[in-house]
């Protein structure tokens, strides 16, 4: 019996140990990362549309390759989709989005660059909310895409 108390304790503290290894090398990932996410808008009231448009540019954000960027440099990236026009035609639904982001200085708020994508998908009618997603997540590729030569 003096034994299975000692195991558990020790098995607790390993694993409590693990945990915080993990989340500090998390959190060191997050802080290495040159440019952080500020504000993100959408041109219209509809938080289904905010959260998805966030959750694109959060991915996007995560796959540009920041490397060269130089590591006392820290931005902050503001993301607004300022249009998303979605109409049907002859028988297609046609979706445009156009996103417009603000690159700033993170010391100073300074503006280093405005970048913008634009994008367009079309599908049957019965697939709308595909189509907006399809243009949006095109035009937030599209303008993050521009993000490391706006970073030189």
């Amino acid at each position: 019996m003096g034994i299975g108390p000692w195991r558990s304790r020790s098995s607790l503290a390993v694993w409590l140990s693990s945990v915080a290894i993990v989340a500090f090398a998390a959190s060191a990932d997050a802080a290495a990362s040159p440019v952080a996410l500020g504000e993100v808008k959408v041109v219209r009231s509809d938080p289904g549309l905010e959260r998805q448009f966030r959750g694109l540019v959060v991915h996007e954000l995560d796959e540009v390759d920041l490397s060269k960027v130089k590591a006392s440099d820290r931005f902050v990236l503001s993301a607004s989709l300022v249009q998303m026009n979605t109409r049907e035609n002859a028988g297609q639904a046609e979706s445009l989005a156009v996103v417009s982001a603000t690159l700033r200085r993170a010391r100073g708020g300074s503006i280093h660059a405005i970048i913008q994508g634009r994008a367009q998908a079309s599908d049957r009618p019965t697939n709308v909310k595909a189509v907006e997603l399809n243009a949006m997540r095109a035009a937030v590729r599209s303008a993050l895409g521009r993000l490391p030569e706006a970073l030189k």
